[in-house]
């Protein structure tokens, strides 16, 4: 600024000095006390000029001289700040390579050169939390995070390596307050949200989760459909734990599950159950619909089928008929209407049915049919066979959702907490007892076999004891009670 000054009055005075000898005499009398000089205006001029240059300099160099001290107190402080960021940058890339005591020595030096209250300051500090997390020392790391944590502006990444470093430990209570805590600063990062969620998840706190699922969506952490699907999630789970102290609050919601995602079978299923355990068959029968037209699932037929116990197989034939045309090109409606046609008797309807799904891929639930539909035509070596197939075919993931007493979706905490995501993100139901090799409801335990047709000589004791069989285990099947979870 000070020289941009100085040129600006140089210029000034070449320029008032060039007018006055364009206009002054040619000679110039210059008189001084005691001192009178003739000269010409031209040297007049010149010497006026080296004047202003002479005292110019004079005034740059004085100015230098005043400068310096703050000269060199910027040289040093930069010198400073060039050593610290060198010895920052050495220790995180120390650090991230895992040379934990490289990174601790440059953490040190970064320390020592980092002034307080200096930018350098928050970089030394996270240098030291990643040299001690390096080392494995988890308690040295969550003091300096801490620290860190009460730096202006560096809240945030204090708050998520104490969330880290808490659940290296074990900590998760303490984690999900460091995550908490940060979702509260309502910043543009996504981790809070993706933290705070998963440890609500964990720790089975589905209700949390809700809230802070809901607040994530109007933050735009996550997009409407996951959202919706995870929510039905949570309140599906939520239901299912209350649905033996608090039915009406499970049956709402579970209610209020179905609209976040009607294609959710768990939540369509233990609405409907409530429903009809509360007198409003009609209503279960709607949400069983609904959940039909997005989704179908075995087990929802399970629950049509309890809507009416008693009726005749023509009635149940027809009901049937009627569900399976809520989504009539599905694979479970099209087993629904051959397990109908088996129902009445019709042998032939029953095997154009299940024949092209035996040809898409046989499963032991389909063998078994086509078993039953053998016995019914009286061909017990053609029904053996199927028998033997049954008993290798592979198994249907969602008729494995049903345990051998008719109940379903039996889920533990964590296969709620691992449904959240794989539902939620993907719309992909889990199956716990597929995947476990639980056994599950026999293919022919609900459904009353008609007699079986007359052949030329069949054994009609094995046919008789197989009738009996079916016919006992169709008695015997009652719906499942509300409660139909065994006790914790």
């Amino acid at each position: 600024m000070i020289r941009k000054a100085l040129l600006l009055a140089l210029v000034i005075v070449a320029v008032g000095v060039a007018l006055w000898a364009a206009n002054a005499p040619k000679d110039v009398l210059v008189r001084l006390p005691g001192f009178e000089v003739e000269t010409s205006r031209i040297l007049l001029a010149l010497l006026m000029l080296l004047l202003g240059a002479v005292i110019a300099w004079v005034w740059g160099l004085l100015a230098s001289i005043f400068n310096l001290p703050g000269k060199v107190a910027r040289s040093s402080r930069q010198s400073r700040i060039n050593k610290a960021r060198a010895a920052l940058s050495d220790g995180l890339i120390a650090a991230e390579g895992g040379d934990a005591e490289e990174a601790a020595k440059q953490a040190k030096r970064a320390a020592a050169l980092a002034k307080i209250g200096s930018p350098d300051r928050k970089l030394a500090l996270l240098l030291s939390a990643r040299a001690a997390e390096t080392n494995d020392d988890w308690i040295e790391a969550e003091k300096t995070y801490a620290e860190l944590s009460r730096e202006k502006g560096a809240e945030l990444a204090g708050l998520r390596g104490l969330a880290a470093a808490a659940v290296k430990r074990g900590d998760h209570m303490g984690a999900k307050a460091h995550a908490s805590a940060a979702f509260q600063l309502k910043s543009k990062a996504d981790w809070p949200f993706g933290s705070l969620f998963e440890l609500q998840t964990k720790a089975a706190d589905w209700m949390g989760a809700v809230d802070t699922l809901d607040a994530g969506l109007k933050r735009g952490a996550i997009d409407g459909a996951s959202a919706a699907r995870r929510r039905a999630v949570l309140l599906s789970a939520q239901a299912y734990r209350q649905r033996r102290n608090d039915p009406a609050e499970a049956e709402a919601l579970a209610v209020e599950a179905t609209k976040a995602s009607a294609g959710f079978p768990p939540a369509a299923l233990l609405a409907g159950r409530l429903q009809l355990a509360a007198g409003r068959a009609g209503k279960a029968q709607s949400v069983v619909e609904a959940a039909w037209r997005t989704r179908p699932h075995p087990a929802l037929s399970l629950l049509w089928s309890d809507l009416k116990p008693g009726e005749s197989a023509d009635s149940h034939a027809a009901r049937i008929d009627k569900l399976a045309q809520q989504n009539p090109d599905h694979r479970e409606s099209r087993i629904l209407k051959g397990e109908a046609a088996i129902a009445t008797g019709d042998w032939m309807k029953a095997a154009e049915i299940l024949t092209p799904l035996i040809e898409e891929g046989a499963t032991g639930r389909l063998c078994t049919l086509m078993e039953a539909v053998a016995r019914g035509r009286g061909d017990l070596e053609e029904a053996n066979r199927w028998a033997r197939l049954a008993a290798s075919a592979a198994r249907e993931p969602d008729w494995s959702d049903i345990d051998p007493d008719g109940r379903a979706f039996d889920f533990s905490d964590s296969d709620w907490a691992r449904m959240i995501y794989t539902y939620g993100d993907g719309g992909v139901l889990i199956h716990p007892r597929y995947e476990g090799y639980g056994r599950e409801l026999e293919t022919m335990s609900r459904l009353a076999l008609p007699p079986a047709e007359s052949t030329s000589a069949p054994d009609t004791s094995e046919m008789e004891d197989v009738r009996e069989v079916s016919r006992v285990g169709a008695s015997a099947h009652i719906a499942p009670p509300v409660d139909y979870a065994p006790d914790d």
